[in-house]
């Protein structure tokens, strides 16, 4: 098994280009390919900014912690924080058969990390959110 990538970021918007690119960096020496590295980014985005946006009363300084491992042919990531509680896989998918201007807002991300990961849990544990993602890789 490879050395796992594990990264504590502040609950920041500015936090999410360095970690997305230690993400990708991370992948690139491993030769993950074009898909799994798109999850892993997407994932971080969506998870990253939904968490900032939506897991906070306050203004304080949070930790989230994402870590990304490949083991066995598969590319797991998880994004931990301590926010309010927020189970994605409860979120009802979207309408994609309504025209765009008869869409609300929010809720394609989700959809789609649901959609492009093999496997998507959910769990809380001890007052965190831990939310991971899973792609197979193909066999190099």
């Amino acid at each position: 098994m490879d050395e796992p990538l594990r990264l504590i970021i502040k609950n920041s918007f500015d936090a999410i280009p360095p970690a997305n690119t230690a993400v990708t960096q991370w992948l690139e020496k491993r030769q993950v390919s074009g898909p799994a590295s798109y999850l892993a980014s997407l994932a971080l985005e969506e998870l990253v900014t939904n968490c900032i946006k939506y897991g906070y009363d306050d203004q304080r300084d949070h930790d989230i912690e994402i870590n990304l491992s490949i083991a066995t042919g598969q590319m797991t990531l998880t994004v931990s924080d301590d926010g309010h509680e927020f189970n994605p896989l409860k979120v009802q998918a979207p309408d994609t058969d309504l025209p765009l201007e008869a869409r609300p807002i929010g809720g394609l991300g989700i959809h789609l990390l649901r959609q492009l990961a093999d496997q998507m849990t959910y769990e809380r544990r001890d007052g965190y959110n831990h939310v991971t993602v899973s792609k197979r890789l193909p066999i190099v």
